[in-house]
């Protein structure tokens, strides 16, 4: 039979793992996936996750800074990867991180009236980490511009951090044509240390690891 601090701690444990869960359902969403994305998953073949590891160790000191990093390389290197894994270790520590896609905000933001699409830039605006995931794949229409510089500017302006992924090559951000993305690429540029990711294609090894164990499934031979 548990004693009566046994099972206060339990109740702790309990409470903790909750508040846990309900930081991941904000910082990801409905994409469950990211929620296996955690440094102790590190497979060796990504040494950049070092940064991003580092990164959430010092976090404290970053916020304090407003510090946050460029994650740019060739898709399926593993930006997407570190980014999660940052912000699962910093939901464990209960900081409220967002992540998501421009593609996802715009999508968000068309359908919502004016009270409601300022509730929710808001949010983007005021949680602790943002993580944008692909920056620079989403539709570059004047509309989708301007509410994309909104969002980057109020981000800017509120001295709170962010970390953004992209397919683009730090060459692309900095020369980038257009003075609206310009003003965007800047900002981004002025607060976050570029880390270049490269290498293998890693979800490509994944993909045809899968296929290899389900052949073997499949045909018995394994």
């Amino acid at each position: 039979m548990r004693t009566e601090e046994e099972l206060l701690e339990l109740s702790r444990q309990r409470e903790r793992e909750y508040l846990i869960s309900r930081y991941r359902e904000n910082a990801f969403g409905e994409a469950r996936l990211l929620y296996q994305c955690t440094f102790d998953r590190d497979n060796g073949k990504v040494p950049q996750l070092d940064f991003a590891r580092r990164y959430a160790e010092h976090w404290e000191e970053m916020e304090r800074e407003n510090q946050g990093l460029l994650l740019w390389g060739p898709t399926g290197t593993g930006k997407t990867f570190a980014a999660a894994c940052v912000a699962n270790a910093l939901a464990e520590r209960l900081v409220t991180v967002r992540m998501t896609t421009l593609g996802q905000v715009l999508m968000q933001m068309f359908g919502l009236d004016g009270g409601a699409r300022m509730g929710y830039l808001e949010n983007l605006v005021g949680c602790r980490l943002l993580i944008l995931d692909d920056f620079g794949m989403e539709r570059q229409t004047p509309y989708a511009q301007e509410q994309v510089y909104e969002l980057i500017n109020r981000r800017y302006l509120s001295g709170r951090p962010m970390i953004v992924t992209t397919n683009l090559s730090h060459q692309e951000l900095i020369q980038t044509p257009g003075l609206e993305r310009r003003r965007i690429y800047d900002r981004v540029l002025e607060r976050c240390a570029p880390v270049r990711f490269d290498g293998a294609n890693q979800r490509q090894a994944r993909a045809a690891d899968g296929q290899r164990r389900a052949r073997r499934l499949l045909t018995g031979a394994g």
